[in-house]
């Protein structure tokens, strides 16, 4: 177990076993959290993928889903944002459920768990992907640094030169932690082009979907409609090439929200009202992204900003928590135990800095 894995264990682990999650799901009202997964795997998952942190194990989330049904009120997307338009109090423990990406995994594993549970989700899709015009990006630098026969390789970016150790599984994973930064700080419009140079010097063809591990693999429209008419399920956007947005001009920026939105109402048959900004953090969007998200109709758009929402939160800008990688971190996350703790912080520091 990585040893930041084993730190986030032992600390959710603490914050429920202790009962402070209880203490904070019971003190926190009026607030909803989302929580945000990719995809999900079956077992210990493909080898041929270096970066497993997009597909939780499924027995994790029907986990997390068995606490949530028992202990939370999971709620829609939509309800939420319903509410919120409206000044409406959000229902105590509120929970959102979402997807990023648009994985088939969404359809073949996590779908029959929520019908089990009777519960809601949003699957946020990157509709290029679903249209079978090209892997996410970042899924082919994964497949290149893994499939190569080179161990080592000097990669020129960005102004300066990036040392990938390719040598053992290890040092390949270490590589992708160090060069992803350097690819989602490149302007949209290059890169495409970066990863076209990254496989020719990695000696590796670009991957087709037939070729894609089973985690990584997209999902089919029909898949989509099926959840969608289920009533389980509702299809947000993504951009249609999963770009960061801040890296994109004004019409690279229009093409990826309004194609997305386009590409959705075409197959589903119905707008979709909510969006989620790629990567999501801070830097990842900007006050144009957000107003063009609002021009082509959408009602409100999610980060990846770790918070709760509450009756001030912007509907642009909702924030959103990670995939939880075990129940008790779900529960910590979930019961406002990590901003209930914070919060304490915060006050004992403050009441040391007046004596």
């Amino acid at each position: 177990m990585p040893p930041v894995f084993e730190s986030r264990v032992v600390k959710a682990a603490a914050l429920v076993g202790s009962g402070f999650a209880s203490f904070a799901r019971s003190r926190r009202v009026g607030e909803a959290t989302i929580l945000t997964f990719h995809g999900l795997c079956e077992n210990s998952g493909d080898p041929g993928i270096l970066d497993w942190s997009l597909h939780l194990p499924v027995e994790v989330f029907r986990s997390v889903c068995s606490l949530l049904a028992a202990d939370y009120r999971v709620i829609s997307l939509a309800d939420l944002i319903e509410a919120q338009s409206k000044n409406q109090t959000l229902p105590d423990n509120s929970v959102v459920i979402t997807f990023d990406d648009g994985y088939a995994s969404n359809h073949e594993l996590a779908y029959p768990i929520l019908k089990r549970f009777d519960l809601h989700a949003t699957v946020f899709v990157t509709t290029g992907f679903l249209d079978g015009e090209d892997p996410l990006w970042f899924q082919r630098v994964d497949l290149a640094l893994g499939r190569t026969r080179k161990e080592l390789l000097d990669w020129p970016v960005n102004g300066k030169v990036v040392r990938l150790y390719l040598g053992t599984r290890e040092l390949r994973q270490q590589s992708l932690v160090a060069l992803m930064p350097e690819f989602k700080a490149l302007r949209a419009s290059e890169l495409r082009q970066e990863v076209e140079r990254l496989e020719l010097a990695l000696e590796v063809a670009p991957p087709s979907f037939r070729e894609l591990p089973a985690p990584m693999r997209p999902l089919t429209w029909d898949m989509a409609c099926d959840m969608t008419f289920s009533g389980h399920v509702d299809i947000g956007g993504h951009t249609h090439s999963h770009p960061i947005l801040s890296r994109c001009d004004s019409a690279e920026m229009r093409f990826e929200i309004a194609t997305c939105r386009n590409r959705i109402f075409a197959e589903i048959g119905d707008l979709p009202s909510a969006f989620a900004y790629p990567n999501g953090k801070e830097t990842d969007y900007n006050r144009e992204a957000l107003l063009l998200v609002r021009e082509a109709g959408f009602k409100a758009a999610c980060t990846m900003i770790n918070g709760r929402v509450d009756e001030g939160t912007s509907l642009f800008q909702l924030p959103r928590y990670g995939s939880p990688e075990s129940v008790w971190e779900a529960e910590a996350t979930v019961s406002g135990a990590y901003e209930t703790l914070k919060e304490w912080r915060h006050s004992c520091l403050k009441a040391m800095s007046m004596l």
